[in-house]
């Protein structure tokens, strides 16, 4: 069996998938020892052959094609075809550092780790790095090897699938793949993190974030705050079948989802990414409100009671 398969979904990046390719092969493995998997998800451009030809002569990458379906399905195409110990998604647009798979390999392997945690690092498309709003919330739950549990307990970790590498086994027991809806990645890692009976971050750094001006945060929809509020309906309803067997598990998953949707209700009103006061609206309709928190202020009591209130709060004080 193959160490890792690295899962690439591809649509319309012809100009950049051979850079994301290339940063796959140069590791620290044999080439036997891992697999790339490209799935073209019907791109209209060029992506295709240009993915055909950064993986020319390299027998460990396999480009696939199929119609578009949207990144969700195609990330669990890759998935049903994996045939790596351990599986890890990388966008076409992103890029590897060199020389870490094997030391990721090793310490999954070493901690019989069902989850691997590791840094993510934003860069412009000339290479220099830049802030992330999302810097150093990982490395807050400590180094130490944790239960899921633990991980949502602390409800310190990042939304973002590309950060973890997963044993396959975890993937295939629990049928963990990702739904075609909008943030699947906000839906899909806390189900991942309750499943995992191990779970560790390490401070190395592994992936580069590109951030472009023709990215989803350079071409924001407003409508997307309403596909995170579906995706954690969906989150909401994972954690109500699982409440007669677990419901420490079940509450700690209710408790992320209010985090998660004060952080982006805040951040909607702060920043002007959309209505607010319609987020919450469908929160209510779709029954995941009241939210729950770990701890009673006038922000929680607000944002349950009088979402007005909350909203001009933060449109007066600009607060991050």
């Amino acid at each position: 069996m193959k160490k890792i398969s690295i899962i690439i979904p591809l649509y319309n990046l012809e100009h950049l998938i051979g850079k994301c390719i290339a940063s796959t092969l140069g590791q620290d493995l044999p080439p036997e020892e891992y697999e790339v998997l490209v799935i073209d998800d019907g791109s209209t451009d060029g992506s295709l052959a240009a993915a055909e030809a950064a993986s020319q002569g390299y027998a460990n990458v396999r480009v696939y094609t199929k119609p578009n379906e949207g990144l969700s399905l195609t990330r669990n195409y890759g998935t049903d075809r994996a045939t790596g110990r351990y599986v890890m998604y990388l966008d076409a647009d992103d890029y590897l550092e060199p020389n870490v798979l094997g030391r990721l390999a090793t310490i999954m392997e070493r901690e019989r780790l069902d989850l691997l945690c590791y840094e993510i690092v934003a860069v412009d498309e000339q290479g220099k790095e830049r802030p992330l709003w999302s810097d150093g919330i990982s490395a807050k739950n400590g180094t130490e090897i944790q239960t899921g549990h633990d991980f949502l307990r602390r409800d310190r970790f990042l939304p973002m699938v590309p950060i973890y590498m997963y044993d396959r086994e975890l993937l295939n027991t629990h049928k963990l793949r990702m739904k075609p809806i909008g943030h699947e990645d906000e839906e899909f890692t806390p189900r991942a993190i309750y499943f995992a009976r191990r779970i560790q971050y390490v401070p190395i750094r592994v992936y580069n974030y590109l951030q472009r001006n023709t990215s989803f945060m350079g071409n924001y929809n407003p409508q997307g705050r309403l596909a995170l509020v579906r995706a954690m309906k969906s989150l909401h309803d994972f954690a109500a079948r699982i409440e007669a067997e677990d419901s420490e598990g079940a509450e700690l998953l209710r408790l992320h989802i209010g985090k998660t949707m004060l952080r982006s209700c805040k951040q909607t009103v702060i920043r002007q990414l959309g209505d607010t006061g319609e987020m919450l609206r469908l929160a209510r309709q779709l029954g995941i409100m009241p939210l729950k928190f770990r701890t009673a202020n006038f922000r929680h009591f607000m944002i349950n009671r009088w979402p007005s209130l909350f909203i001009l709060y933060y449109r007066l004080h600009k607060r991050r």
